[in-house]
């Protein structure tokens, strides 16, 4: 798999560090932000594969930054890390088109394979787009 690059979106600094060493340490590039214009401006400058918000950044919902993400790339996978854990919170990210939700203390390998399967998915789907489209060109 190419190396994946990986926002985190989240403003609690043991979080931000805890997360940025275990990617990068298992070969993803990540980048940080710390506040919603932030984490926009981010997406809208480079390439990311997947994004991880924290329920909340900086007293702003993540459902909020969560459809702000989806109008400028609707199908980048994205992970919500919660510090509680709510039926009803849990609810309305699904509904604003989260992929995971993932209630803390962070289980690093839980993590990891959640992101590579996010990110299986989303690679095979681009290759399978390509594909059809090229055999169509191709008769």
């Amino acid at each position: 798999m190419p190396s994946a690059r990986i926002l985190i979106v989240e403003d609690e600094r043991q979080t931000v560090d805890a997360l940025r060493d275990l990617f990068e340490q298992n070969g993803y590039e990540t980048e940080v932000a710390l506040s919603k214009q932030v984490a926009l401006t981010i997406l809208q400058e480079r390439k990311m594969d997947l994004v991880i918000i924290s329920s909340t950044v900086q007293e702003i919902s993540g459902v909020e930054i969560l459809y702000e993400i989806r109008k400028i790339i609707s199908n980048i996978p994205v992970i919500v890390i919660s510090n509680q854990k709510s039926k009803r919170l849990e609810s309305s990210f699904m509904k604003a088109g989260v992929n995971v939700f993932i209630i803390k203390p962070l289980e690093p390998t839980f993590v990891l394979q959640t992101i590579e399967n996010l990110l299986k998915a989303r690679f095979a789907s681009v290759v399978t787009k390509k594909t059809r489209s090229y055999s169509k060109t191709k008769k």
